[in-house]
This record gives structure tokens, C-alpha cells and sequence, in this order.
């Protein structure tokens, strides 16, 4: 794969100050996919000529041996016969996959190409709708293919040759979210020294590193060689372990405001996944409240929005955020449970439900030492009695003073 770093690195240089074309072979796509729509932003990117609409058998073995196909992904397993195994395993080993190609070539032309003045850079596709949303004023944008340590350094030494070739001087701020490689930060840095770099912890360090003490050792030494002007992180307690800012999540209020039409359809609204395919224990606290929430009010089964999706087929399965947040603006109370475990910071379904100014029923007591907890707000599963649910759900509810509700919006975020 580092002759596609190399290749993506010097077309860059070769095309500076130019838009490159998409790349116009086809693209055969052999997982589950109905539309375009399910294709990756990333994908679309690159490619203009996306075939989804072939499956294996379509292929013959005299066209693999030929080598003229080109795909993205790997072939699902399900359903083979002996034949078809053979032919996956014949893409498996002797066909690249396009779809980690795409991931180093968007992680090169990131670190590599202009930049406005405002930037956010986020690994996830469903986390960039978000950020888009809540900053409209930032350019948002996928960043993958970052987590091989080989490539990373590789990627520094051609930022420290390419720089006259490179070099962007646009001022501004670049806000990494959960992108903690010195190295690409370093690459970054060179080929943009008037951009203040953020990084973002958005994720629990548990799943960012196995190695705290030196992702807290490489941030430490990151600010103090002024490559970034600070580090944050969503999650109190890790914010603590790795000595950064602790800044919780938080919204837009002007833009979840706008969602908020004075309707109510739903008692309550829970949108979201298990912990894992094997692990689907998240909901199991809010059986019985599901449960009484059904005993106090017959008809409640009627105004029940609960969607649980399939993390095996997360992709077609999950709904846009603008939806979602349609959802959570028409109901009463607005679901939020734990993800990893009790020290994961606060989910973006809280700073959404309070300026929404919507009850919130809980497993996370992380909630109980905040500024914005009243009992009339927060049901606390595991903490509040079941006996309490009634007079919770038919309670009053005041808005929050305006100087706690300002600690939970961003709109003045990353100033500079």
C-alpha cells in the first residue's frame, strides 16, 4: 500500500492548484447494496462509475484471471457454493481492494491539500453529518486509512520534502477528531503552519489507544513543540487521565431550536445500536421502565418510537441525523443510555434534549453532579425508584437558566 501513498502523494504535487478527475474505471461492488445512496461518501468521492448491481456469480473465472475488474470491499461469505468460494478467494488474494486504496488516498490528499479557514476532520462518515450540522460555518470532512504507523511516518517524511511543493499559509483552525498520530499531525503542521490545530477526543481513549500513558506523553509533547494548541476530550474521566481540556458534547442551538415545532407524537423516542453484534445488553436497564411506562399509560405501546439498529448492516440500516432529530423534537422524553460504560461522557442526546427543554430518562449517573440535573429533568435509571416513574412523566418541567444552557452549545467553539 505504499506505492498508493507515493502515487496519490506526487499527483498531488504534479496537479497542485488544479481539481483532479475522478478516476473513471468501474467500480464493482459485491457486498448487499441497493442504492447509492448506501455508498459511502468516501467511494463517490473517487469514483464516477460505480457498479453495485453484480454479484460474484456474475463474474467468470476467465474475466478474474484477466485482472480487468476492479472492486471495493470483499466479497461477502453468506450463501456460497464450492465455485463461488473459489472466486472470492481468487479476488481476497490477487485484486486490490479499492476501498482501503480510497482510505489512504483521502488521508493524503487531507494531509497534503488546502485548507480553509475553518476544518473539521472526523473518522467516521455518520460522526461528519453530525459536526456538519452543528458547525455550518466549518468544512467537514472523512479522514481514514490513518491507523498504520509505517504509513503515518512515511506520510511526515514527505511532508518535510514536498513543503515548497505543498506548503498551504491559509490561517485558520484544523480540529482533529479522535486523529492522535504525531506524525500526520506533524506532516500537517508543515505543509500548514497557520492553521491552530485541535484534537478532539469524541470516543472513549479505550477505543482510540491500548496505551494511554504515551497517547497522554505524545499530546503532552505535541502542545509543548506547539505542533497543536490543545487537546480535548468529551469524557471528564479522560480528560483527567490524559491532562487535556474536558469539553463535553454540545450542540447547536439555533439549529436543534429550528426542529421544534410545538408537536408531540411520541411518549418517547430511542434511536440507536447495540454495544456490539455479540454484545446487546445496552437496553437491558430500560426493560422494566419500558415496561411500567406501559402499565401507567395503556395506550403507550401507540406513542412508542424505539428503532434498534442492526449493526451488521449499520450503513443501510441507520437513519440521516436531520431525521433523527425530527424524531426527538416530537416527543415527550428522549432516551439516553450508556454505549461502553459509566465513564463515557455525555451522549449528544443530552445537550439535544436540553435545549429542547425534553425529559430525559437515563442509565448514565455521570448526570447526577451535573449543572443542568433536577429531579423534574432526569429519571435515573438505578438511582430513582420505579415508584417515582408516574410523577415523573405527568411532572412540570422549567427551561434551564440560559447560563447553563450556553455551557452546552458550540457555537463559540474553537475561536480563534
Amino acid at each position: 500500500m505504499a506505492m498508493h501513498t507515493l502515487y496519490r502523494w506526487f499527483g498531488n504535487i504534479k496537479y497542485r492548484g488544479k481539481t483532479r478527475a475522478k478516476n473513471d474505471f468501474e467500480i464493482f461492488i459485491l457486498s448487499e447494496c441497493h442504492s447509492l445512496e448506501e455508498l459511502p461518501d468516501i467511494l463517490k468521492k473517487y469514483f464516477g462509475n460505480i457498479n453495485y448491481k453484480k454479484g460474484i456469480k456474475d463474474f467468470s473465472f476467465w474475466g478474474l484471471l484477466s485482472g480487468r475488474y476492479h472492486f471495493y470491499g470483499s466479497p461477502p461469505k453468506k450463501n456460497l457454493n464450492l465455485i463461488d468460494k473459489i472466486k472470492r478467494a481468487i479476488i481476497k488474494c490477487f485484486f486490490v481492494n479499492y476501498g482501503k486504496v480510497i482510505g489512504i488516498w483521502n488521508l493524503v490528499d487531507i494531509i497534503s491539500g488546502s485548507v480553509g479557514e475553518r476544518n473539521i476532520f472526523t473518522p467516521d462518515e455518520h460522526v461528519a453529518e453530525i459536526y456538519k450540522y452543528h458547525f455550518p460555518d466549518y468544512s467537514v470532512k472523512e479522514i481514514s486509512g490513518h491507523s498504520k504507523p509505517s504509513r503515518n511516518f512515511l506520510i511526515f517524511v514527505l511532508a518535510g520534502i514536498s513543503r515548497k511543493f505543498l506548503c498551504d499559509n491559509t490561517s485558520g483552525i484544523s480540529v482533529f477528531a479522535n486523529m492522535v498520530s504525531p506524525f500526520l499531525l506533524k506532516a500537517y503542521k508543515i505543509l500548514h503552519p497557520n492553521q491552530k490545530i485541535y484534537i478532539r477526543l469524541h470516543d472513549c481513549v479505550s477505543h482510540i489507544t491500548n496505551d494511554p500513558a504515551k497517547l497522554r506523553g505524545d499530546i503532552r509533547s505535541l502542545i509543548e513543540n506547539k505542533v497543536i494548541e490543545g487537546a480535548e476530550s468529551y469524557s471528564e474521566y479522560d480528560a483527567e487521565l490524559l491532562d487535556i481540556c474536558y469539553k463535553p458534547n454540545a450542540v447547536n442551538g439555533q439549529v436543534i431550536k429550528s426542529m421544534d415545532i410545538g408537536v408531540r407524537d411520541y411518549l418517547y423516542t430511542f434511536i440507536g445500536s447495540y454495544k456490539s453484534v455479540e454484545d446487546k445488553s445496552r437496553l437491558d436497564d430500560f426493560s422494566k421502565i419500558k415496561e411500567k411506562l406501559c402499565q401507567i399509560f395503556q395506550s403507550a405501546p401507540n406513542y412508542i418510537n424505539e428503532y434498534i439498529i442492526n449493526i451488521d448492516n449499520i450503513k443501510r440500516e441507520r437513519i440521516s441525523y436531520s431525521r433523527y432529530l425530527g424524531y426527538v423534537s416530537k416527543s415527550e422524553i428522549v432516551i439516553d443510555m450508556c454505549r461502553i460504560n459509566q465513564q463515557e461522557g455525555f451522549s449528544f442526546r443530552i445537550p439535544e434534549a436540553l435545549i429542547l427543554n425534553r425529559k430525559i430518562i437515563t442509565n448514565r449517573r455521570l448526570v447526577l453532579s451535573s449543572d443542568f440535573y433536577d429531579a423534574s429533568r432526569f429519571f435515573v435509571i438505578g438511582y430513582d425508584s420505579i415508584n417515582r416513574l408516574e410523577s415523573f412523566v405527568k411532572g412540570n418541567l422549567e427551561p434551564l437558566h440560559p447560563d447553563i444552557l450556553k455551557n452546552y452549545q458550540c457555537n463559540d467553539w474553537w475561536i480563534y
